[in-house]
């Protein structure tokens, strides 16, 4: 089998002992709430079913309860005909996400409650994987019949089925990307039975990562450096004064001596007590390891000590935008062993949805695991990479990146740029001015081998050419922001910018009650605060009173998004931070408006800063804030805090020493200083991440995944069977879990922006 019973859900780590209360929980595939399901049947068998999500489903049943909670009623009938028939029920986790069952494959079971309604009724059970990666895709196992298990008479009965059972020693099935749960038809027979509880058990304790986490990376000369060092309360031998010592790792000498001081007993986000090893005095340049003077805890993973530790993974994670690229292929020179021939080239001639001529949108970036490319969701990613550029113009410079475009003059981060502006600006409607919302849809093979139709969707319902006020006002915000890039390089280019802008916001006047997006991902109607940023950035870029006078009568409707008590940042749909931090950018800001944001922003920021100092993990996130993208999250909120402190006139940052410290723990967690101790930057760090949800890497033959990747992270919210027990631990490394270990072009353009403000620390 791919994964062993000892193997973490978590990816690579290797796993510290456990023991004690902290068990496994019970992965409830189905208990009172019902996720994502297949059913039917072949003649001469029926089935009955309900439709659930698109989908023929099982009746769940209320009144045939067990234990206070509902079942699933299989009712099988028959015509009477000839023939052998078939039935089978395909169950889901939530969204067909996968899960792991590699902490449950040793000692744990597949549990249900079973009642017939006569007797004697029997069926099949077997469980399926998936992984992109294997040839198969998809592999099932053996099915098990029921009749070795329980004989199903009309009382309720539970059923304790072992995993090893299920899943053989020596089986290819891949426990960490467990996707399936299969009934089936054990005969030819009618028949009428209830499933109840049905779920997956263990009497393991959940297990812990390895318990000092460091900064993977490394920690700058002037940084203030410390590790984590964490774990369950019954596993970890170290209490407040524990000694540790700081080690070179070429020598094992002895470089700095401490101890440890508890920061929590009981951390909610981790379920773990919590120690900090500060050794911020050691400045000398250097490779070492910490080491706790406890039983069982062993040193930790090798860090660095130096300058420009960062400007590396400022060049890995610039250069993922150009492995997102469409419409180009990737050739060795550029991109190592990770080449492939051009992916769709069917978007150079893309049919509209509503019959409308086709026309050209290729280029721009594959925006996450997916192949949709979607015009806000683009412009706010180029928005931030255009604000990192433009506040750190000597960190980007020509052929820093080796892409096809170095060596011509112009920064790579803004030739990166034009890529996707290219693809922005051919998605603009050349009459109106408005600008359509995305090209899908997206296959399941590799970029370059897939010949799915790819169309300009324009149709919601009896709406046709429809063109989305909120991605109209996007794009105009984003090329407004990236004209003033341009002006140095490229005037005439610049200049085609700042005229679609133009030509957007024109639309937007033409459209004053909003026009609502069309279905599908970043479907975004309410535009209120995408407006606000147009007209803050196109005043920015060109002072005219028109945009000026839209922001002075709109702002104070936004008042809520400086609200710091949760770490809850803008993003696609709610723009309103980066409409301020660009109005504020603007040579002549109304000082009213000015006075209103100073007051605003500062409220904002303490409470953001004290998240950043007083937090168990340092990044600002509370407990209820690892949602989808928490990764992302922790990283924008620096992004708006540093720059926030920029427009207010704190030009040199590096003085700021409460920012540029919150900045160092947003990357500290982000590199290893986390409850896995799991560096969530692809090739950066010891234990970094080595798989990524995305369609094209899963499916081109690589081994692993370019240096850069940042995953969205964990997230309590949106996968049912994920066995974490805490939040800052809900996150599974495979290439088929989009919840917690997709990528995003918005999340990694914010890791460029934070990373580059870390490589100002000397």
């Amino acid at each position: 089998m791919v994964l062993s019973a000892t193997a973490v859900m978590n990816g690579p780590s290797a796993l510290a002992g456990a023991s004690g209360g902290h068990l496994l929980k019970d992965l409830p595939v189905f208990s009172s709430t019902r996720y994502d399901q297949w059913a039917g049947a072949g003649s001469p068998l029926s089935l009955e079913t309900v439709q659930h999500n698109g989908n023929p489903a099982l009746p769940v049943d209320s009144t045939e309860t067990y234990n206070g909670l509902p079942s699933m009623h299989v009712n099988v009938t028959s015509d009477g005909s000839s023939g052998y028939g078939w039935w089978s029920v395909t169950q889901a986790n939530n969204n067909w996400e996968t899960y792991t069952l590699a902490p449950y494959y040793a000692n744990g079971a597949f549990e249900f409650n079973v009642k017939g309604a006569v007797g004697g009724e029997a069926f099949t059970v077997g469980l399926g994987d998936r992984d992109y990666r294997r040839d198969p895709v998809q592999y099932n196992t053996p099915s098990l019949q029921s009749g070795d298990y329980v004989t199903v008479t009309t009382d309720w009965q539970h059923v304790r089925i072992p995993l090893t059972d299920l899943i053989p020693q020596g089986s290819i099935f891949d426990l960490n990307q467990a996707y399936l749960l299969y009934f089936g038809s054990a005969n030819n027979n009618a028949q009428e039975f209830w499933l109840n509880d049905i779920k997956f058990t263990s009497p393991d304790p959940e297990h812990s990562a390895p318990f000092i986490k460091v900064n993977q990376l490394g920690y700058s000369i002037l940084a203030n450096k410390y590790a984590l060092v964490s774990g369950y309360a019954d596993e970890l031998n170290a209490v407040d004064g524990t000694p540790f010592k700081v080690k070179r790792a070429s020598t094992n000498a002895v470089v700095y001596t401490g101890k440890l001081k508890l920061v929590k007993d009981h951390d909610p986000q981790s379920g773990e007590r919590i120690f900090e090893a500060n050794f911020s005095p050691l400045i000398l340049p250097g490779t070492y390891y910490l080491s706790v003077t406890a039983p069982g805890v062993a040193d930790s993973l090798p860090f660095q000590i130096g300058s420009n530790l960062y400007r590396p993974l400022v060049v890995d994670a610039t250069r993922y935008f150009y492995y997102q690229r469409q419409g180009i292929g990737l050739d060795a020179a550029h991109a190592g062993a990770y080449t492939r021939g051009v992916g769709h080239p069917q978007d150079a001639n893309a049919p509209f949805a509503s019959g409308a001529p086709a026309r050209d949108v290729s280029q721009g970036w594959y925006d996450a695991g997916d192949y949709g490319k979607y015009v806000n969701a683009g412009a706010v990613a180029v928005s931030r990479l255009a604000w990192t550029y433009q506040l750190f113009p000597g960190e980007f410079k020509d052929r820093h990146l080796n892409i096809p475009e170095s060596g011509n003059g112009v920064p790579d981060i803004l030739d990166e740029m034009k890529w996707e502006l290219d693809f922005i600006l051919k998605m603009q409607d050349r009459t109106s001015g408005g600008f359509y919302h995305m090209v899908q849809p997206t296959g399941n093979a590799a970029p370059d081998m897939d010949t799915t139709q790819r169309i300009i969707e324009d149709v919601n319902g009896s709406r046709t050419n429809v063109r989305p006020t909120d991605d109209t006002a996007s794009a105009a915000a984003a090329l407004a922001e990236t004209s003033i890039s341009f002006k140095k390089f490229n005037p005439t280019y610049a200049n085609t910018l700042l005229a679609a802008a133009r030509r957007g916001w024109d639309y937007l006047v033409a459209n004053p009650d909003g026009v609502a997006s069309v279905p599908g991902p970043y479907g975004i109607d309410d535009d209120r605060a995408a407006r606000l940023w147009a007209a803050a950035a196109l005043y920015r870029a060109t002072g005219d009173k028109q945009y000026n006078q839209y922001f002075l009568d709109n702002y104070r409707n936004f008042a809520s998004v400086w609200d710091g008590s949760r770490d809850n940042p803008e993003g696609v749909g709610n723009m309103a931070q980066s409409a301020f931090l660009d109005y504020l950018k603007a040579a002549r800001p109304d000082a009213t408006a000015w006075a209103w944001f100073a007051t605003k922003f500062k409220a904002w920021r303490e409470p953001v800063l004290a998240r950043a100092e007083q937090g168990p993990w340092r990044n600002t996130l509370q407990d209820n804030d690892y949602y989808w993208g928490s990764n992302g999250v922790a990283l924008s909120t620096m992004r708006v805090l540093a720059i926030g402190s920029v427009v207010l006139g704190q030009h040199n940052l590096i003085s700021d020493i409460r920012v540029i410290r919150a900045v160092g723990s947003a990357m500290n967690y982000i590199l290893g200083i986390n409850p896995l101790r799991l560096s969530y930057v692809s090739g950066h760090g010891a234990d970094s991440i080595t798989t990524i949800f995305s369609t094209a890497w899963s499916n081109a033959g690589h081994p692993g995944i370019p240096k850069g990747y940042l995953p969205g992270g964990p997230n309590i919210y949106n996968n049912a069977l994920l066995s974490c027990t805490a939040p800052a631990k809900c996150y599974l490394a495979n290439d088929s879990n989009w919840t917690t270990n997709e990528n995003a072009i918005y999340w990694n353009a914010d890791l460029v922006m934070v990373a580059t403000l870390a490589a100002q620390l000397p």
